[in-house]
Formats: C-alpha cells, sequence, structure tokens
C-alpha cells in the first residue's frame, strides 16, 4: 500500500495499481538517445507485475500500531515482507520466467537490505537464497547474490529499467516534488545517466533527460481518498477504505 497524505487525510493506492502505472509508462521508453526495452515485452510483464504479490495484502490492509496511519509497503514486518517478497517473483514464474527472474533480482536487493540490518534474520537469509536459486534457475546463469555486477549485461540493464520505472511510479503516487534517479540506462552498452524529476504540484512532471518516445503523456491510477490520517484498530481502517472514495489520480508527465 502506498500512503499519500493530503491536508485532511491520506490518498492510499494499491501496490498492484502503482506497478500497473509504472509498466504503462515504461511502455513509452526509448528515443533517439535512450534504448528501448529488449525483449521489450518481458521487460514491461516485470515492470507492471512486480507487485503481484500484494494483492492479497491490500485487500486486507492494516495500520501502522505505532502511528495509526495506513501502514505503507515499507512498513511490513520482516515475516510479512519474506512471505509477499516471494509471492511477487513466484507468481508468473511458469509462463514468464525471464520476467519473473528480474522481478526476484529486484526484490533480492531489497532483502539483502534487511540481512544487513539484521544478521540473524534467518527468514529473509532463507529467501536470498531461494530468489539466488530461482533466477539462477530460469536464466541458466550462476552469480553471486552479493554481486550484482556478475550478470549478464543485458539482465543488469532490464533490471535497471524496472527499478527507474518503479522509482518513477512512487514518484508520482508520493507526489514527490524533486527527485533525482541515478544510473539511467542509455543503451546496453553501460552508458548512463541521472534524471531529475520536478513538480510544482505533485501531478505534473518535467523529466530532464526526456527519456519517452511522446514529449506529453497521461497516465492514471486507481486511489482510495480517505478523509482520517489515524484510525484505532486494523478494523476500523478498512471499514473506512470499504466506505471511502474511489478516484483515478491523473499525471502529466513532459519534456522541456
Amino acid at each position: 500500500m502506498i500512503r499519500r497524505e493530503t491536508d485532511k487525510g491520506c490518498i492510499i493506492i494499491n501496490q498492484h495499481d502503482h506497478a500497473g502505472l509504472a509498466g504503462r509508462l515504461m511502455s513509452f521508453w526509448g528515443n533517439s538517445t535512450f534504448t528501448e526495452p529488449l525483449p521489450s515485452d518481458d521487460v514491461l510483464f516485470a515492470i507492471s507485475e512486480h507487485d503481484a504479490g500484494w494483492i492479497e495484502w491490500d485487500s486486507n490492509p492494516k495500520i501502522n500500531n505505532n502511528t495509526g496511519y495506513p501502514a505503507n509497503f515499507m512498513e511490513m514486518s520482516n515475516h510479512e515482507q519474506c512471505i509477499i517478497w516471494r509471492k511477487c517473483y513466484s507468481k508468473h514464474a511458469l509462463s514468464h520466467p525471464y520476467s519473473s527472474s528480474l522481478i526476484a533480482l529486484h526484490f533480492s536487493k531489497f532483502n539483502k537490505k534487511a540481512i544487513s540490518k539484521n544478521s540473524s534474520n534467518g527468514e529473509a537469509k532463507i529467501l536470498q537464497a531461494d530468489m539466488k536459486d530461482f533466477v539462477s534457475d530460469h536464466l541458466g546463469i550462476s552469480f553471486s547474490d552479493s554481486d550484482f555486477s556478475e550478470l549478464p549485461t543485458g539482465v543488469a540493464v532490464n533490471l535497471r529499467l524496472l527499478q527507474v520505472g518503479d522509482i518513477i511510479s512512487l514518484a508520482l503516487c508520493h507526489g514527490w516534488l524533486e527527485f533525482e534517479i541515478e544510473d539511467v540506462p542509455l543503451d546496453y552498452d553501460g552508458n548512463s545517466v541521472s534524471i531529475k524529476l520536478s513538480s510544482e504540484n505533485g501531478y505534473n512532471y518535467l523529466i530532464d533527460p526526456y527519456p519517452f518516445n511522446k514529449s506529453n503523456i497521461e497516465l492514471s491510477v486507481e486511489s482510495q481518498i480517505l478523509t482520517s490520517k489515524i484510525f484505532r484498530d486494523d478494523s476500523e481502517y478498512r471499514q473506512a477504505v470499504s466506505n471511502s472514495e474511489s478516484r483515478n489520480l491523473w499525471f502529466t508527465v513532459y519534456e522541456a
């Protein structure tokens, strides 16, 4: 769940809807400066479906017990994260092995951070080993999960494109007014740049340099509008979500 705070309450966006927004936006990726994803269908599927493991959790959301706020995707327990991340990369493993491997690599990086913060986190260590084996089996490659530089160039670039799409969509959904993304691939030859996002209102975004093949892109994501920020318990929060107004948030992405 993504939580975007407002003056009167907050806006919540399901993780899978955010991923769909990322996929739709990244379908425009590529122009005379930025090479389009290859293989395009597999990369775009990975971006659009990378948060599919959240569907069940978001349908029965929880509050952050420390604040009473709707719990966002960064406020899960280690146990919940492991369950959700495993579902994300295993959901489409049979039909989309390449895409699923990119998703596993995506969450492997997050999981490594969890292990570095708590070296006794046995569940995260088991998950890390499983993701490494998953990628090795489905891509037919051998690599150390502590050194992603060992990945084939194409896989490494496509993983980064997934991450970039994820970050841009998160910026839009949260309404961040200024953000910079480093190491954005220009091609499959190792060239990259930093891109900057800026907005005056959290809905219309200037991106420089501009990576898309359409100069003005309009996209929307479904959200729920809550009139309160704090809830007593999960039950009260879920009832508020059930009674809330559903609204499409519209975004514009454009070049200078």
